[in-house]
């Protein structure tokens, strides 16, 4: 016999009953038959305890609308949902993780998590929640705390959002709380000490915010049950003792690096003692310097440790290998951004667990090891850049099987390329950073390799570029600047399939430019500068960044149906391109953030055109001809700022990143949360050339972001300097020197004030210099020499006084100092007005106020002499005595002139 089982939910009551065809035959057979009546009961059993409730349906309906979630869900038991658990027993929902489901929450309804009367965990992770919607939850955080904290809630996770704002009291009602987790947001503020409620925690992570966390705290006194504690990456101030730690038998993660250069970590002779044992340390800028003797006996006490990061702390010594010998677990060591010195001394033990180790940014020096293969035979990650290393490499790093990244560069190693990473037998990294070395030789053949990052830049590397490099599809960046190469670039290059970034500057190539290149569909970021190239320029339509400088192009400027539209990025200085920069060049490159055209043949007048790229701020047109007026618009180019203009993003296989310590444990460490330092190689690769403060400097990175000008020296130009020039008040540079401009120097320049460098020499301009432009407090060159200003310097004014003579030279009409001429007339400072009125009325004021002294003194010392008996005789005595002293005196002196006068008689 077979049974149909379903249940009905009544909309009144929640209550379920059963319906199946024959029920009386069912009836009849369940007397007969007792098997058949647990049959039953097994079905009903089954049914109702995974069914999930309507009203708890229709919510999460109502949030898969939200999100994109849960689409066309033909299970209509909510609880088999995605991300969604329910309780065996009565089938309600104790935990949402709407995490993994690919949606994206703006502005979250809060109330959609009221039905879910027994939810227990809720996770809106990495979902970039900002808020939530007026009337309907809260305000950036604080209405959703108060209302989950009516339930029982023993985990949030609110991570990786961009919530902005404080952190919300409401959370310290949630006392049932085991994990919280707010990192990765914007949270800002101080933290609220009523946390200290929050007794119930086992996980509580902070970090990557903005919170200001003040130390000594009572906030964590009160969390004996504490696994993680993480409030990295804060603003962590004052000083934490280690100490405060002793009763948290469970801890296994503490996380404390700091953003603040006022926090430190201190530890006392007794924290030997402490008996948790930590699997994950972050130490990074904690001031460890002060007390790394004392904190050492406490790293001796740690056997677990897992991860550690003492990186930014000034730390001092030997290289720290007991770390690695004490801590057999140990997978990842960070001591970057030290001063450890003397040579790296491997351990006595091999070690199979340390797949990662950052030590580049010291001062070690001396040669690497041999056998680190044998000592780390499973090491994947080793960083040990910017340091004073020095011999071969072959034997120490070649032979690690497992290697994937391998960063020595800034160091003093000397070998040939070839043989010391693709010799036969030895390992084939995928990212290989050698830059700033002495490594020569040619390049190796790469079309077996499996390398996708390989930077080569300032070594001495020579010979020509192998057409076997073209057979490595992966290769994402290849820099071998500033080396030896000759020859001409290879044809096939754009067989590199993935290729995005390729940096030949500064060798000795030669030929012209591949017109295959512009079939390099990924290629986003070309550098061909300082070589031998010539010939037009061809066809680049992907590029986002271009540098051809100090070659032998030739031919008009690129024409724009030939580049990409959202090029950042176009260097064509010292070439010999000629004719006049396109009308139209804002419509075709209107994400252009620099150009730069000079020491080339252009001519013609500067197009208005130019006054249309927003985002334009570096602008060099020296050394060419061009002629006519400076656009009177230029006040409107450059209004747009993007701090992340120059921050090469790259978009195809992924750097070796740091670690997320959450991952310990496993060797995949590809799907980490923050960057690491081989990732400013990649940020940095653009940098720009530009001529202020009369020297030629580079510019790269966020220094590039920051740094803006104006260069119109050695032209033809004429005609006055424009007033708006005054309102583009992010200028650093303005360089119009060499010209024919006429007319005077504009009185709106005083609103520069960031201007960092003044270059009007050598025009016609005539006039006073402006007194006003005392208020670039900034300024560090100035010149206005040769011209035919007059009337006074400003030498002795505000920063001025720093200008020398040339500053000012080639000026018959100018005086004052630094000049030698002094000014004839020198018009004599104004005598400040007298207020008639004013002068009656203060001496009117000094007289009474002396008059009134002098009577109440009188009158006062004639009231106690008649009052007081004994100081009138005192008084009257003492004047007697000095009466007759006087007379006395009086009649000697006259008794001596006669007789003084007698004897000349």
């Amino acid at each position: 016999m077979v049974f149909h089982c379903y249940i009905a939910e009544h909309q009144s009551g929640n209550r379920y009953k059963v319906a199946a065809p024959g029920w009386e035959i069912l009836r009849v057979a369940m007397r007969s038959s007792p098997c058949i009546w647990c049959l039953v009961l097994l079905c009903l059993c089954f049914l109702v305890c995974n069914a999930c409730l309507h009203k708890e349906r229709s919510a999460l309906l109502d949030i898969g609308n939200e999100i994109g979630a849960w689409k066309d869900q033909s299970d209509g038991n909510c609880c088999r949902w995605d991300g969604v658990t329910c309780n065996s027993g009565t089938g309600r929902v104790t935990g949402l993780n709407l995490t993994d489901l690919g949606g994206v929450i703006y502005l979250l309804n809060a109330t959609l998590f009221l039905p879910f009367e027994d939810l227990q965990s809720l996770s809106l992770s990495n979902l970039a929640i900002q808020g939530c919607l007026p009337g309907a939850g809260f305000e950036v955080c604080a209405q959703i705390m108060k209302r989950l904290s009516k339930r029982k809630l023993e985990v949030l996770d609110l991570s990786w959002n961009i919530i902005a704002d404080n952190l919300s009291i409401d959370i310290c009602n949630m006392t049932s709380l085991k994990e919280l987790h707010l990192n990765a947001n914007l949270f800002f503020g101080h933290l609220p000490s009523c946390f200290r409620n929050l007794t119930s925690l086992r996980v509580l992570d902070l970090s990557y915010n903005l919170l200001t966390i003040n130390f000594p705290s009572p906030n964590f006194e009160n969390m004996p049950s504490l696994v993680r504690l993480s409030l990295s990456h804060n603003h962590l101030e004052g000083i934490l003792s280690l100490s405060s730690f002793s009763k948290y038998f469970q801890l296994q993660y503490l996380g404390l690096s700091s953003n603040s250069t006022d926090f430190q970590v201190r530890a006392e002779t007794l924290v030997a003692n402490m008996s948790m044992q930590l699997q994950v340390i972050e130490l990074s800028n904690c001031n460890l310097n002060a007390n790394f003797d004392v904190l050492q006996a406490f790293f001796l006490h740690q056997h677990e440790l897992h991860f550690m990061d003492l990186s930014n702390n000034n730390l001092t010594g030997r290289f720290p290998m007991w770390l690695i010998e004490n801590n057999t677990y140990l997978s990842y060591l960070n001591v970057r951004n030290n001063s450890f010195d003397g040579p790296i001394v491997l351990p006595s033990k091999v070690n199979k667990n340390l797949l990662w180790l950052d030590a580049s940014h010291n001062m070690l020096n001396r040669e690497v090891p041999v056998g680190m293969n044998i000592t780390f035979p499973n090491m994947y990650h080793l960083n040990l850049s910017r340091n004073f290393l020095q011999g071969t490499c072959r034997s120490s790093f070649g032979y690690l099987e497992n290697l994937r990244l391998l960063d020595i560069s800034y160091n003093n190693f000397s070998d040939d390329i070839a043989a010391s990473f693709f010799g036969p037998n030895q390992s084939s990294p995928t990212s290989l950073f050698l830059s700033n070395n002495s490594f020569y030789g040619s390049l190796p053949d790469l079309s077996s390799s499996s390398l996708q990052y390989l930077v080569l830049d300032n070594n001495n590397i020579s010979g020509e570029i192998p057409t076997s490099v073209c057979g490595n599809s992966m290769l994402g960046m290849v820099d071998i600047s500033n080396n030896r190469l000759t020859g001409s670039i290879p044809n096939c290059i754009c067989n590199i399939f993935f290729l995005q970034i390729l940096n030949l500057r500064g060798n000795h190539l030669s030929g012209s430019i591949p017109a295959d290149l512009s079939n390099c569909s990924n290629l986003q970021f070309l550098d061909l500068s300082k070589n031998h190239l010539s010939g037009q320029i061809p066809s680049l339509p992907n590029l986002t960044y271009l540098h051809l400088s100090e070659n032998n192009f030739n031919g008009t400027f690129p024409l724009a149906m030939s580049f990409n539209p959202y090029l950042k990025t176009m260097d064509l200085r010292y070439n010999q391109l000629g004719g006049t920069i396109p009308s139209s060049i804002a419509e075709a490159f209107p994400e252009l953030r620099v150009l730069l055209l000079k020491g080339n043949l252009f001519e013609g007048m500067i197009s208005i055109q130019v006054c249309q790229l927003k985002y334009l701020r570096l602008l060099d047109l020296s050394n060419n001809m061009l002629s006519g007026h400076i656009p009177s618009c230029l006040s409107s180019m450059g209004l747009y700022r993007d701090l992340d203009s120059f921050q090469f993003q790259y978009s195809g296989y992924s750097l070796t990143s740091e670690p997320d310590p959450d991952s310990i444990g496993s060797t995949d460490y590809s799907h980490s949360h923050y960057d690491n330092g081989f990732h400013g190689t990649l940020l940095e690769v653009d940098q720009e050339e530009f001529t202020t403060k009369s020297r030629q400097d580079y510019y790269k990175g966020s220094i590039l972001s920051y740094m803006s000008g104006l260069d119109f020296s050695s032209n033809q130009l004429e005609g006055s300097i424009p007033q708006c020039i005054g309102s583009m008040q992010w200028l650093r540079a303005l360089n119009f020197s060499n010209n024919s401009l006429s007319g005077s120097i504009p009185l709106s320049l005083y609103n520069l004030s960031n201007l960092e460098s003044l270059d009007l020499s050598h025009n016609t301009l005539a006039g006073q210099i402006p007194a006003e432009l005392t208020a670039l407090h900034s300024l560090e060159v100035f010149s206005v020499a040769y011209n035919n200003l007059s009337g006074p310097t400003l030498g002795t004014k505000g920063q001025f006084i720093t200008f020398d003579q040339k500053s000012y030279e080639g000026n018959p009409g100018l005086c004052g100092p630094p000049l030698t001429k002094s000014c004839s007339a020198t018009p004599s400072s104004p005598l400040p007005e007298v207020d008639e009125g004013h002068d009656r009325f203060d001496d009117l004021i000094l007289f009474g106020s002396s008059a009134l002294f002098y009577a109440v003194g009188f009158w006062t010392s004639l009231g106690v002499l008649y009052f007081k008996r004994s100081w009138r005789w005192v008084l009257f005595s003492a004047v007697d005595k000095f009466g007759d002293f006087l007379m006395a005196r009086w009649a000697i002196l006259m008794r001596r002139v006669h007789n003084t006068g007698s004897g000349f008689l």
